[in-house]
């Protein structure tokens, strides 16, 4: 289950760098003088309500627990077996239905919870469909390979400067410049720099000549010092010669924090995620220093983020929570929204390109990259299009880049014992149409009659 956000003194943080000006929307609110209870109470209600019998009850209980968490397929699913223990097939149905929409891969038929709601066309028209999302579908071809744990590879970029990836390792913290053939010389170790640690974001500038890298001190890199713990800094790096320019660190204080990916705009503005707290950091062009930036305490943990060339834009993603779409300029804030079809849980990386939003649903079923066509707001989804499915080779699909007309992203980061390096895949931009629903007029005069008879 996904972690919940603590207070970690949210209010007086949110103060420093907030100043009420950057206001997220909330995904749910509640009476006043009347908190929301914990996901983890709701989660824990449910399984008693389950253990009792009480099928009403855990119904109600995954409601909310959807209305929070609209993209978690887990209360999706409890809820339909909910109804079905109560034989209600409206409410199975249609929620069935609604995952059906979003592309979701689940087999209903392999829970005795809904034997009561099976022996009609309505279910099994929808679950076969179900089903069916869960195969193969879509293009994409392995780019190459390199050598080492899948999960210690944490960035990746493209270098106009070198044509070569940059890839970045957690454990000795390196910087990897990569050929499209596979091959791979190391230009930066952390054991040569002082303050570097693990690299968990990477961008070339080269009409600046720079090379920003993003690093954090945890227990996953080789040669992390408990008293470090919790540090991270942006580094400033001479593109050609990888000579230090500067180093903006973290301020130190008793919050947890892990800097991951970083995004950068055409004018120079960096921008990077932190993965311990729902928080973006913000270094101007011809600023001095890391600050906070943007944050909400109405969010769970951050995984990648992406900006628009012209900073308008800034896209952050919570596996939890979907997409939050920033305005740097306006200075305000709101959850991306969209179409019935759309799903945005379980992103670990995002691109944006020419008005699209490219993004990597790893932590999902099926796994797949997705393209989201953007309203002219930027705030909104207006189409969504498959372009690579459940492909072979997928194992937890993560960060990438876009290089010319394709998208180039880690396959295989949830990988372990018997692989031989972590596979970047290559799938074309325009690869996949927009989900087009079924003709779902039996499942609709099914429900209706339903309704009609009570």
């Amino acid at each position: 289950m996904p972690k919940t956000a603590t207070n970690w003194a949210a209010a007086a943080l949110f103060s420093l760098f907030i100043a009420g000006s950057l206001q997220a929307q909330a995904p749910a609110t509640a009476p006043e003088n009347s908190p929301l209870p914990s996901i983890e109470s709701l989660e824990q209600q449910s399984a008693e309500a389950f253990a009792a019998g009480d099928a009403q009850r855990a119904y109600e209980i995954n409601l909310q627990l959807h209305q929070r968490r609209p993209y978690a397929v887990e209360y999706m699913v409890d809820a339909v077996r909910a109804a079905a223990l109560q034989d209600n097939k409206t409410e199975a149905y249609e929620m069935m239905l609604k995952m059906q929409r979003q592309g979701l891969s689940y087999d209903f038929s392999q829970t005795d919870d809904t034997l009561k709601i099976r022996r009609t066309e309505v279910y099994m028209y929808v679950n076969d469909l179900m089903v069916e999302a869960g195969k193969p579908a879509g293009e994409a071809q392995l780019a190459f390979t390199v050598p080492g744990a899948p999960a210690d590879f944490q960035a990746i970029a493209w270098d106009a400067s070198r044509g070569k990836f940059l890839v970045g390792t957690a454990a000795r913290g390196t910087v990897l410049a990569v050929a499209e053939d596979g091959s791979a010389e190391v230009l930066l170790k952390a054991s040569d720099n002082k303050g570097m640690w693990s690299v968990n974001g990477l961008a070339a500038d080269s009409g600046r000549n720079r090379l920003w890298v993003s690093t954090a001190a945890t227990p996953k890199f080789e040669g992390f010092a408990p008293a470090e713990e919790n540090q991270g800094a942006l580094l400033e790096f001479n593109l050609e010669t990888l000579e230090p320019v500067n180093q903006f660190f973290l301020p130190i204080d008793t919050l947890p924090h892990e800097l991951g990916s970083l995004a950068l705009t055409e004018d120079g503005h960096v921008y990077v995620i932190d993965r311990a707290l729902p928080v973006v950091y913000r270094k101007t062009p011809d600023g001095d220093r890391l600050e906070a930036f943007v944050g909400s305490h109405d969010l769970v943990s951050f995984s990648d983020l992406a900006v628009t060339p012209d900073n308008s834009r800034l896209f952050v993603t919570d596996p939890s929570m979907g997409v939050f779409v920033v305005d740097p300029l306006a200075q305000q804030a709101t959850m991306l929204g969209g179409p019935d079809n759309l799903n945005l849980g379980g992103i670990e990386g995002i691109e944006y390109a020419a008005g699209k939003l490219y993004i990597v649903q790893g932590g999902l079923q099926p796994q797949r990259l997705m393209r989201l066509e953007l309203a002219a707001s930027g705030s909104t989804v207006e189409s969504v299009a498959p372009m690579a499915v459940a492909l072979p080779g997928f194992n937890r699909p993560g960060i990438g880049a876009v290089l010319g007309e394709a998208m180039y992203y880690f396959a295989n980061p949830g990988a372990t014992e018997g692989a031989d390096g972590v596979q970047v895949m290559r799938t074309p931009l325009q690869s996949g149409q927009s989900i087009v629903p079924p003709d779902l007029r039996k499942f609709q005069q099914s429900l209706k009659n339903r309704q009609q008879q009570g």
